[in-house]
């Protein structure tokens, strides 16, 4: 049953320096603002280079400094980049492998949870847009991006899993960026786009900030399957000018491709009656009143997040100290039998069981509410799944499992039961 006491749960506060080496599960609970303070530390007693050395071999804490990276200091994060760069070259991933070499850390049922679930696939870490306002604190550049064959295999494998939670190909990037040498073949975002087509079934929507690559708007505004989807070119803060501009591209390329006999669909150009606001991300440490931050982040899905740099657990909740972005986001460690109990940190769960994928903010957004006001109910629901079971757990804002019950299945039908 739920504790009432945890509904009152205060944030925490963020401590502001240590001198004390903190355990690796201890690193992986930092908030972002922690993990600078903590590596600011370890510069200070010169021990930095070495613990970033040991973090790029250990996969969680890559995934977490590499989450993170745009709070970081900029030499702290050159030395992290010079690293991993070097741990790349001594240790390639195979073309034959799936993405992050998954197949050697889960079992195949595992990996059919893991696949069941996923609803964002970051093609490249790093974004050449680099907006300074960016939701998902998106580093600017483009460092890394997953293999092609590596994409290939994982659709082919596992598009049936993967057609369950439909994941869209960007998070923290700019979908248009991705591009994949492997010998004398050139693959791009269409590539990726149509392996989701024809493995799995469905057409992933594209949001997008390229608005004036000539090329990249003609396929925005092609239609590429008989299946239903969403293309958007974001235009927040846009001046009308512009924008009327870029709706006469748009409208061109739309007839371009009448013209030639293949079918178009409609670009809606999102975010017009809106402004890039500060207060989530990085911007959060920009705002001197918690009253000027949003309630609520960009993200908008629960589930699994699959990105170069690591698998991750999403869980959206609102925009705190703790969680700037709005969402906790915390490294897919192992798919374990520990049982999930009420009083659980949800972020502790979510290193050893999977989240079960879903859009969060169905019917959020009602008529009148401001945009990213809108953070949900909480108590809030969720399903999680460990190795042998899988939980319905109601969670606090503040993360933490209220009410715990295992959810038991004859092969046909499912019950709760309380936990």
């Amino acid at each position: 049953m739920a504790n009432p006491e945890m509904k009152f749960r205060p944030e925490r506060e963020v401590p502001q320096h240590t001198d004390e080496p903190l355990s690796r599960d201890r690193i992986l609970n930092l908030s972002p603002q922690e993990t600078v303070n903590y590596l600011g530390s370890l510069e200070e007693t010169g021990d930095l280079e070495s613990f970033l050395e040991d973090a790029a071999e250990d996969e969680a804490l890559k995934a977490h400094l590499s989450y993170w990276e745009k709070w970081l200091e900029k030499d702290q994060q050159a030395l992290l980049e010079k690293i991993i760069d070097r741990k790349k070259e001594i240790y390639p991933l195979k073309s034959e492998s799936l993405p992050l070499e998954l197949e050697k850390k889960f079992t195949e049922k595992q990996l059919e949870m893991i696949f069941s679930n996923v609803k964002a696939i970051q093609l490249t870490f790093g974004c050449s847009k680099g907006c300074a306002f960016c939701g998902f604190d998106a580093i600017k550049g483009v460092r890394e991006h997953i293999p092609y064959s590596q994409l290939a295999n994982m659709f082919q494998r596992y598009g049936k899993e993967l057609s369950k939670g439909e994941p869209f190909l960007y998070w923290a990037s700019e979908p248009s960026d991705y591009a994949s040498k492997e010998g004398l073949e050139d693959r791009t975002y269409e590539d990726v786009h149509e392996l989701a087509v024809q493995y799995a079934g469905y057409d992933p929507g594209v949001t997008s900030f390229n608005l004036t690559d000539k090329k990249w708007i003609d396929f925005m505004a092609r239609k590429t399957s008989a299946y239903r989807t969403g293309r958007r070119l974001s235009v927040f803060g846009m001046k009308e000018e512009k924008l009327q501009a870029l709706q006469h591209r748009v409208r061109e390329s739309e007839e371009e491709i009448k013209f030639s006999g293949k079918k178009a669909q409609r670009v809606s150009l999102f975010g017009k009656e809106y402004k890039h606001v500060k207060g989530m991300g990085k911007t959060f440490e920009e705002e001197e009143d918690v009253e000027d931050v949003p309630k609520a982040g960009i993200a908008c899905v629960d589930g699994v997040l699959l990105t170069p740099r690591g698998l991750f657990n999403l869980f959206v909740i609102p925009i705190s100290r703790e969680y700037p972005q709005g969402v906790i986001i915390t490294p897919l460690e192992k798919i374990s039998d520990d049982p999930v109990k009420s009083g659980d940190e949800l972020r502790e769960v979510m290193r050893r069981s999977v989240v079960e994928g879903e859009y969060s903010h169905a019917g959020a957004i009602s008529k009148g509410e401001e945009f990213q006001r809108y953070f949900g109910r909480f108590p809030k629901k969720a399903k999680v799944s460990t190795a042998q079971q899988r939980y319905s757990v109601s969670v606090d804002k503040y993360g933490y499992v209220l009410e715990c019950k295992l959810i038991e299945s004859d092969g046909e039908n499912l019950t709760t039961v309380e936990k």
